[in-house]
């Protein structure tokens, strides 16, 4: 992610700019006053339905007398916190590790791995040790198994090492059951005899450890550590060498540290006494069992040769367990386990995405999209915490309750916490593979609704998701919303039939509630119009302000934000989510019904949405707003702060060059935004309009590309373009998966039901799906990762990796499953 410039240095830059920006900024405001009148007028002529046609689905937008930001609905929980589910209780939640595991509680035992090499550490002092996932670490990492409950193996490719990590549980007890860790550390082949430091700790907010039985010559291979939480009760930690022959040198350390800045801390404990002892190794401290909460283990390999591996497993028991164990989760008991685990995973897999079955699926294509659904799924973390919320002007945010949220996570080295329209397109893979974990999933994300049927778009709970976060993305504003992608995956559940038990009535109460809040806080200046709130009307440094409830963040719309814009995408979400609303209700047969299945009729009306989205001048569907294409950036001597300032700054300024040509109108922005009526299925297959869009589909001067479709047409005038001086193009032509998915979700759709226009919409389906699976699985060979977007030049990854959030959708697409 680029740098930002934040609100605050904007508003102090502001105070310098030059007279004529002064005027520029009076007309925009004098522009906005008159704004209003100019729009209804408008309307008038543009919208020909009865007045009362509308106003009888005027309970969608409504106002409420008092905006909250911090008190939750007054619905039942969907999710009880104080009854665990077996199966998902223990898990590898901290997904922002390299390897790290946590159970789900409020106040979790948590585990996690770290490690460094001598080599790397003589080339850096501050880039040495490995812990949380960092794409500047430049590793090769991800799951090449994770089922979501039960087992998942990781292989990591570090510089001079390779680490196989295996994990499994097995459920008994009262308290999760037990679990192993196995570490395989290997070093690589071309670089030689490198000693290695491996680091596994254990933490807890609260005092845990009651005991440490060492290595000594009565126990040469197992270390014991007695420990106690509320959660938990008591239990063992058994750390068990399976290789002897290497002479490893083992220390320990018990002190107090806090999990946000522990990798940091933990290099404060080491020390070295060269030459007798050369390796930076724990200092010796006096365990204090009253206040310590953290436990570490070293282990140092000096003299590693290439190609040899080094194992320890680490054993957790719970003693709720004792009466059902009937031997330790290790040695050849764990290889066979973890052996019958994977075939049974393999099988399963073919079961459901069947690619043996599709053409050109080579075994190495199949291992691609086997471990993709892994990362996504080995991706899926818990947190506990306060969001920060506030109005829009609030100066000092609020916090929200304290919550829990079981969620995937887009990008564990970048993106490491839940995000809301994010997590509707991964759960139409995860419910594929496993519809109580989606279920789970939801239910955590609609507990997190406040009075006003709000749910933040970021989710940042605790301190270490937190530091994660650049601190002007923190604050949760109440009013801006995120596409409702919650209504992909309740949609496609609903179409599959037998899913329909898991709706119960409180879940779609609180479904609803987030429904009724977006028709009430994100409805157009007309009927049957919808707007995105949250974008910068006073914006001078953006080229086009940003749009990031959206999802879209620079992708261009009305160059000037104001109340009388348009968006066609928010329309066809809010049209797909009364429609699934209206489904749902169905199935409890309740009296809304007809009520929200007319209004999904409404919005699907071809001819309401060509009267407010449909350019005859451009052929295209639009954003509609006060625009113009003639801005530009342009450096700016900004005036010098104070008579000691040696140089003049200069800031990149938006600039308008034709003031004159700035009206409301149609934006001429072809791309992702257009395709929406398509995309979501509301295009009547017979529509003359439908054939434009599948021509301009196959335009390589639109969107087309031998990758996949562009975000936007070459043709734009934005196409490639930086938005503010320090962000370059994001949205603005660069190969985004989870709107190819749609488009080939759309296009098969079409390409079954009887039309005009049905053999077209295959061709096309054909070809784009070809280019998007062998893009893709190039990239994966070539880098070893699954990218947040792809160049529209070269097909090449770009933005953060891995990516296996929507990006990971490619496993739907080789499998040929959408949602019918």
């Amino acid at each position: 992610m680029s740098q930002k410039i934040t609100h605050r240095q904007r508003h102090a830059q502001t105070k310098h700019l030059p007279d004529k920006y002064d005027e520029l900024d009076k007309k925009r405001k004098q522009r906005h006053n008159n704004l209003s009148l100019f729009s209804s007028k408008f309307s008038i002529f543009l919208i020909i339905i009865p007045i009362v046609l509308y106003s009888s689905y005027k309970f969608f937008i409504e106002t409420i007398d008092i905006e909250h930001t911090n008190i939750p609905i007054d619905l039942p929980k969907l999710v009880n916190t104080n009854e665990s589910i077996p199966d998902r209780f223990w898990g590898t939640y901290r997904s922002n590790l390299y390897f790290g595991l946590k159970h789900r509680s409020a106040q979790s035992l948590s585990g996690g791995l770290m490690w460094f090499d001598y080599a790397t550490l003589q080339k850096s002092n501050d880039r040495f040790l490995r812990h949380w996932c960092d794409q500047n670490d430049q590793l090769k990492y991800g799951w090449t198994y994770h089922d979501g409950e039960t087992f998942g193996i990781e292989d990591i490719k570090d510089n001079n090492l390779q680490l196989n990590i295996q994990w499994m549980k097995e459920n008994s007890g009262k308290h999760g059951g037990d679990w192993t860790t196995r570490i395989n550390v290997t070093p690589q082949s071309n670089s030689g005899s490198i000693p290695i430091s491996l680091f596994f700790y254990f933490h807890h907010d609260l005092p845990w450890i009651k005991e440490i039985t060492s290595i000594s010559k009565q126990s040469r291979d197992t270390l014991n550590i007695r420990g106690q939480t509320n959660e938990l009760d008591k239990f063992t930690i058994k750390i068990k060498l399976n290789t002897l022959s290497n002479q490893p040198i083992i220390r320990t350390l018990t002190d107090i540290f806090q999990l946000n800045t522990i990798h940091r801390d933990i290099l404060t404990k080491l020390t070295s006494n060269r030459p007798k002892q050369p390796y930076f190794v724990l200092t010796d401290q006096v365990f204090q069992s009253t206040e310590h909460n953290t436990f570490f283990i070293q282990i140092t390999l000096p003299k590693l040769l290439p190609d040899e591996t080094f194992s320890f497993d680490i054993i957790y028991q719970s003693d709720s367990s004792d009466n059902e164990r009937q031997q330790d989760i290790t040695g050849i008991y764990f290889n066979e386990e973890i052996l019958r685990l994977q075939k049974q995973f393999d099988q399963r897999f073919e079961n459901i995405f069947q690619l043996k079955t599709k053409q050109n699926m080579s075994e190495n294509k199949i291992n691609f999209a086997r471990s993709t659904l892994s990362n996504l799924i080995g991706g899926i973390s818990y947190f506990t915490g306060q969001s920060l919320v506030a109005k829009p002007n609030q100066k000092i945010p609020d916090e929200y309750w304290t919550t829990n949220l079981y969620t995937a996570v887009p990008s564990r080295s970048f993106f490491p916490r839940g995000f809301l329209w994010d997590e509707g397109f991964h759960n139409l893979l995860i419910a594929r593979w496993n519809q109580n974990i989606t279920m789970d999933i939801l239910s955590h994300w609609f507990d997190m609704l406040n009075d006003n049927g709000w749910i933040p778009r970021e989710i940042i709970l605790g301190d270490e998701a937190r530091a994660r976060v650049p601190s002007e993305f923190v604050i949760q504003y109440t009013s801006n919303a995120n596409p409702p992608t919650f209504f992909l995956t309740i949609d496609y559940l609903l179409k599959t039939n037998q899913a329909n038990h898991l709706f119960t009535l409180p879940f779609i109460q609180r479904l609803e509630k987030w429904y009724q809040w977006y028709n009430r806080t994100q409805s157009g200046p007309i009927p049957f119009s919808f707007r995105w709130r949250g974008r910068n009307a006073s914006s001078i440094y953006e080229l086009n302000p940003k749009t990031l409830t959206s999802g879209l963040d620079d992708y261009p719309r009305a160059s000037h934000p104001t109340d009388s814009e348009r968006h066609l995408d928010l329309r066809c979400w809010i049209t797909l989510a009364s429609t699934v609303i209206g489904k749902l209700y169905s199935i409890i047969n309740n009296e809304q019904t007809n009520k929200y299945l007319n209004y999904a009729k409404l919005l699907s009306n071809n001819d309401i949405l060509d009267q407010l989205h449909w350019s005859d001048e451009y052929e295209m569907y639009a954003d509609y707003g006060l625009h113009t294409d003639h801005a530009k950036l342009k450096h700016v001597l900004m005036p010098k702060k104070s008579s000691s300032q040696q140089y003049q700054q200069t800031h990149m300024i938006r600039q308008i060059t034709n003031e004159s040509d700035v009206h409301l109108k149609y934006v001429k922005h072809f791309g992702y935004v257009s395709l929406f009526p398509l995309m979501t299925r509301i295009l009547d297959s017979q529509s003359i309009k439908l054939d434009k869009i599948l021509n301009d589909l196959q335009n390589t001067t639109l969107l087309w590309t031998p990758y996949g479709l562009r975000s936007l047409a070459q043709s734009s005038s934005l196409y490639g373009t930086r938005n503010t001086e320090h962000d370059p193009p994001y949205w603005r032509g660069a190969i985004w998966i989870n709107m190819n998915y749609m488009v080939l979700s759309a296009l098969q759709h079409y390409a079954k039901i009887p039309g005009p226009y049905s053999d077209k919409a295959g061709q096309i389906y054909k070809q784009l799906r070809i280019n998007l699976i062998k893009n893709m699985f190039r990239v994966y060979e070539k880098t070893g990762h699954v990218w947040e977007q792809y160049d529209d030049r070269t097909g090449n990854g770009k933005g953060s990796h891995p990516f296996t959030g929507w990006s990971s959708l490619i496993v739907l697409i080789m499998s040929e499953l959408y949602d019918e």
